[in-house]
């Protein structure tokens, strides 16, 4: 939310009892606001019943109030926030509130109970200090998700806690455009006396037990510690900066400026390779800079790929809490997170999750929505789009961000269009043809290789496309169409495992010319004749074989089988040339860094865009010393259906093929040598009557 989206123009001043716009005025501040910082003489928890459905909705959306409080606080109000503070899960269990009705009603029904319920949740945070003196009060600090501020001072020095009670004028001051810094002034004040003030919540002792002067002895004592923290009680604060070394390019600048311009939220869809991590990272720095304390909260599919943000989250000075392993491992390092953003010990709360982590009841559980705001991250954000991973998504972030070279979920448009309901529509592109041409990626040759089938393989692939043809003519119905989804399976395993992938394959690494280096090889999930054994396998152990025993490259198999430290060792290896080549088969698919990759072997594609488009990303990132990259992708050629262009078998694979084409002219068009490659399947698409695609 941004006070920019206030409709009406703010004044200087207004009169409460005489001007009827005033109350419109501050509910649209809290409407608008993430954070209140509230200076009052003293606390009364009657006061809550003054503040209304406006802030009921402020705090449902996990908005946070900070209360300076300049006197002791009386004994009731003590014990309430006292009896919140050690035994939170009590108060929250006899509170279960569930929408900002309810916390209206909770309101104005038993204040103290409220009290209670605000603290338990980190929606108030309550601070004593009689150095509060030095702001005028009462005074309200209302920030909004860019660090904007709207400074309120009350001339009625009765006023409470409440927002709308009282009747004297009300000065107003706001941060933008504001050359003397008056808002932005009050702000740094009342910051620094919090940071001071004492939390301990205990009502005074009688007045007959305590020292004529020892209350003014408490007030100088505390007014020292606001000015001046002995060095034993200074705060150990992350320092979240972007490294020096780190120079944005101005598309990663205009990638930034395009998702504040949205209101915080939207998705960069931005080419594999084109630094969507450091643009984020970027993007959060900027941030937190105006929001303290803030949550960073990255969400991720991939183990390997949370390695990775966590990397380079310590380059820009952050400690992460890692949570992809156990709930023993990440439930307490996250609870203390949260207690010292609590107690004012670090600005910024950084954590990585897996999509896994992410969902789980336990998560969701242990974030604390009105202790800071909170800024979600979402790497490869189409995966949230499955229906069990999208009911996970929690409403009451509001800043939300979205990375993905292709945020598009294929053939789910329903998963799509949920994707874009909560991160908001694709603010800024970056494509790969850009990308090249602006040298973030480097250039790429494109070489096709045609595959036969063998005869035993036609002939299945010849019953298949029957099937397929006579399923398509019924698959209105819903059981006929899951009959389809499975016959299409099957015909793209067949193609996948072909075995003439493999002797193909060898060919192209005999005629390849240079040592084979920094390789990868995707392969498809079937199984394939091994030459060395005429035995059937799985077809990565077939071309793991082929690769080591018929041609003494290093070679391992990267899967989901590997440990995560495995996989982590298997990329070391291949970036240090200890390895020629990993064989993977969808685990490298996605968010993995290896720059130093600059050759791909392609025996298994699905038509999937997502697919091929990260795949040729992952290709394309730029490394010392590499100067393009080399793709051979190897395609199927259907075999001779028969009966000419009439026949309904012909017509099914006319209409598969072309699926398959659409991908391949995707390389081409984007490859130094497309026409040429291209030009490789003129026959092919002379048959098929497919020469307009």
């Amino acid at each position: 939310m941004s006070f920019s989206q206030i409709a009406t123009p703010i004044r200087i001043r207004y009169e409460r009892a005489q001007d009827s716009g005033c109350r419109e005025f501050l509910e649209q501040c809290v409407e608008h606001a993430l954070l209140y910082r509230r200076l009052v003489p003293a606390l009364q928890a009657c006061a809550l019943t003054t503040l209304g459905p406006a802030f009921a909705r402020f705090i449902e959306r996990g908005g946070v109030v900070r209360l300076l409080v300049a006197s002791p606080l009386p004994p009731a109000e003590a014990d309430a926030i006292q009896r919140a503070v050690e035994r939170p899960e009590e108060v929250l269990r006899q509170c279960p509130m569930q929408s900002g009705v309810e916390v209206e009603r909770l309101l104005a029904s038993n204040p103290s109970l409220a009290l209670s319920w605000l603290v338990a949740r980190h929606s108030l945070l309550v601070r004593v200090s009689s150095a509060a003196s030095e702001l005028p009060h009462p005074t309200g600090l209302f920030t909004d998700a860019f660090g904007d501020h709207i400074c309120v001072v009350s001339a009625d020095q009765c006023e409470a806690t409440g927002f709308f009670d009282g009747a004297g004028s009300l000065d107003v001051a706001w941060s933008w455009g504001d050359p003397r810094r008056k808002a932005a002034t009050e702000v740094e004040r009342f910051d620094r006396i919090w940071g001071g003030a004492t939390n301990d919540w205990q009502p005074p002792p009688p007045a007959t037990t305590r020292p004529s002067d020892s209350r003014n002895e408490s007030a100088e004592e505390t007014s020292r510690v606001a000015e001046d923290p002995p060095e034993t009680t200074k705060p150990a604060v992350e320092c979240f900066a972007i490294p020096p070394e780190i120079l944005l390019r101005d598309y990663q600048k205009e990638a930034i400026r395009e998702w504040i311009n949205h209101g915080g939220r939207g998705i960069l869809a931005m080419a594999t390779g084109a630094g969507k991590t450091l643009t984020a990272l970027c993007l959060a720095c900027k941030l937190a800079e105006q929001n303290k304390p803030i949550v960073i909260l990255v969400v991720c599919p991939f183990l390997n790929l949370a390695m990775q943000w966590i990397r380079e989250m310590e380059r820009f000075g952050l400690a992460p809490v890692a949570c992809f392993h156990s709930r023993e491992q990440w439930e307490r390092p996250l609870q203390e997170a949260y207690q010292r953003a609590s107690a004012g010990l670090t600005q910024c709360v950084s954590v990585v999750v897996s999509n896994a982590t992410f969902l789980s009841p336990a998560f969701q559980a242990a974030l604390r929505p009105a202790l800071a705001q909170h800024l979600l991250i979402a790497d490869e954000v189409h995966n949230l789009g499955a229906a069990h991973l999208r009911k996970a998504l929690p409403e009451w972030i509001s800043l939300r961000l979205g990375l993905s070279a292709t945020p598009e979920r294929h053939g789910d448009a329903d998963g799509t269009q949920a994707i874009f309901d909560y991160f908001g529509d694709v603010v800024f592109e970056f494509g790969i043809d850009r990308a090249i041409k602006e040298g973030v990626l480097v250039p790429y040759r494109y070489h096709p290789v045609l595959v036969d089938l063998t005869e035993d393989e036609a002939g299945n692939y010849r019953e298949l496309t029957a099937k397929i043809a006579r399923a398509w003519s019924r698959a209105e119905d819903e059981d006929e169409s899951d009959q389809l989804k499975m016959l299409l399976i099957k015909r793209a395993r067949l193609l996948a495992a072909a075995a003439n992938k493999l002797p193909a394959l060898s060919a192209v690494l005999k005629a390849h010319g240079e040592p084979v280096e920094k390789a990868i090889v995707y392969c498809g999930d079937g199984t394939v004749e091994c030459p060395a054994t005429a035995e059937l396998d799985r077809q990565i152990i077939a071309v793991t074989r082929l690769l080591g025993d018929s041609h003494s490259l290093k070679v391992r198999k990267f899967t989901c089988d590997e440990r995560p430290d495995e996989r982590e060792d298997i990329l070391t290896a291949l970036r240090s040339g200890g390895l020629n080549a990993v064989v993977a088969i969808r685990c490298l698919d996605e968010g993995i860094d290896v720059p130093d990759v600059r050759l791909g072997f392609l025996l298994a594609s699905s038509t999937n865009p997502r697919q091929f488009i990260q795949r040729r990303g992952r290709l394309l990132r730029r490394a010392s010393g590499k100067v393009r990259a080399i793709i051979y992708d190897f395609i199927v050629r259907p075999p001779d259906f028969g009966g000419g262009s009439d026949s309904e078998s012909f017509n099914i694979e006319r209409r598969l093929f072309r699926r398959e084409l659409e991908r391949i002219i995707e390389f081409c068009r984007s490859a130094e040598n497309g026409p040429i490659a291209l030009q490789q399947l003129q026959d092919l698409r002379l048959n098929y009557n497919l020469l307009a695609y």
